[in-house]
């Protein structure tokens, strides 16, 4: 069975979408257990940016999690797959990394 990718071996995934209005699937990346991807709307994005679990929910307002520019957000799923995008411009990006999911502190 292959090892799973190490934290190390991740870079910046950049995903935006052709057409807006019509959500896309992020491509499919293994998230390594203990790890969060970390979302983010580029800073020199010129709208919204919007993401969800499904392609219908990330088209529909409400539905969704809306990402101005420069903000971010972060979730916990073993695969990158299941999440869509969909975006104001199909010059907007979103960046996705994934991260050690940081520690509470608590015990």
């Amino acid at each position: 069975m292959p090892t799973p990718p190490s934290a190390t071996s991740w870079s910046v995934i950049v995903k935006g979408v052709a057409a807006p209005g019509t959500a896309e699937q992020f491509a499919s990346h293994s998230v390594p257990e203990g790890m969060e991807i970390v979302l983010t709307a580029r800073r020199s994005n010129s709208q919204n940016c919007y993401i969800a679990d499904t392609q219908t929910n990330a088209q529909t307002a409400g539905s969704r999690k809306i990402l101005v520019p420069s903000q971010s957000t972060s979730v916990r799923l073993d695969n990158l797959n299941k999440i869509w995008m969909d975006a104001d411009s199909a010059n907007d990006r979103v960046e996705a990394v994934v991260q050690k999911i940081a520690s509470t502190g608590g015990t």
